[in-house]
């Protein structure tokens, strides 16, 4: 049984059809069936049940993927130890963040870390603070970064600081011009907000009830990149956490204007790693990366 078999069989795991998994192993769909099969003629049993609405794994199948995720992490885990004893950081780092986190924290210390280690490859997964405390402790992540980390015994916050809550606007918003701005002042326009399992959302429906304010959520959008073209448009307000040390606007269309409310001004960031888990030295030295990041916020 080939290691590529495994390593084919472990994408189509999670994927949720074959061309899928192929086009992220840049191979043909063919391949990949190929290296399914071999897995099924050596366990003797089907491993995946193929319906027009895609693809999914059987008991058997559950069972393997199971098996291979723990395999690989510790053949990968292996290598990055032999790379280690000839002086080279190399293996994956995955990583899992609010995406409005990502070009705040997440990027610039993957640039800085790629100067000193090139062969480092990283995984980057976005999503809400459950979603993210969720793929950290089961094993699909090594590092997190979010807003409002659920509690959890399995993982473990290293740093945190807290950043202030800013709203986005056009330049040419009738707001632009104000040197802060209150709820009231908010509510008074159309905005752009994630979903409900989102820390912001949540957050300003539990001070939309203490005001006794209505917002017009003109817009529920997961995608920051789409609230900032609305914000850019002049279409919604947008409200974002932005840095203490090094705020910018990356968009020169957008204006951040301070936030001044007890409850949403500031929002707590947390990194956090997973308890009782043997880190790779990739991963070590990127979450060493991310946490002086985090630390210049709080001087």
């Amino acid at each position: 049984m080939q290691l590529r078999a495994l390593r084919y069989f472990s994408q189509v795991a999670k994927s949720s059809s074959l061309r899928e998994a192929a086009d992220k192993l840049f191979v043909t769909p063919t391949a990949v069936t190929r290296q399914i099969e071999i897995l099924e003629h050596f366990y003797g049993a089907p491993l995946i049940e193929r319906s027009p609405r895609g693809i999914k794994l059987t008991r058997e199948g559950q069972y393997l993927a199971q098996a291979v995720q723990a395999t690989l992490q510790e053949l990968d885990s292996v290598k990055e130890k032999i790379s280690a004893s000839q002086s080279i950081v190399s293996g994956t780092v995955r990583v899992c963040a609010a995406e409005s986190l990502i070009s705040s924290f997440i990027a610039p210390a993957i640039e800085d870390f790629r100067k000193l280690h090139p062969k480092v490859t990283f995984e980057i997964e976005i999503g809400s603070a459950p979603h993210i405390a969720e793929v950290l402790v089961s094993g699909k992540a090594d590092v997190a970064l979010t807003f409002y980390m659920p509690v959890s015994t399995e993982a473990m916050q290293t740093h945190g600081c807290k950043l202030q809550h800013k709203v986005l606007m056009s330049v040419h918003h009738p707001l632009a011009g104000h040197g802060f701005l209150t709820l009231r002042d908010v509510a008074a326009h159309p905005i752009s907000i994630p979903p409900s399992n989102f820390s912001v959302r949540q957050l300003l429906e539990s001070a939309a009830k203490r005001e006794g304010l209505t917002f017009d959520m003109r817009f529920i959008v997961s995608s920051l990149d789409v609230q900032k073209k609305l914000a850019s448009l002049g279409l919604a307000l947008i409200i974002l956490p932005q840095l203490n040390v090094g705020d910018t606007v990356e968009n020169e269309k957008l204006m951040a204007i301070p936030l001044a409310d007890p409850l949403m001004g500031v929002v707590n960031v947390s990194l956090c790693l997973p308890r009782q888990r043997t880190l790779s030295m990739a991963t070590k030295l990127f979450h060493g990366l991310l946490a002086e990041r985090i630390d210049q916020q709080n001087t």
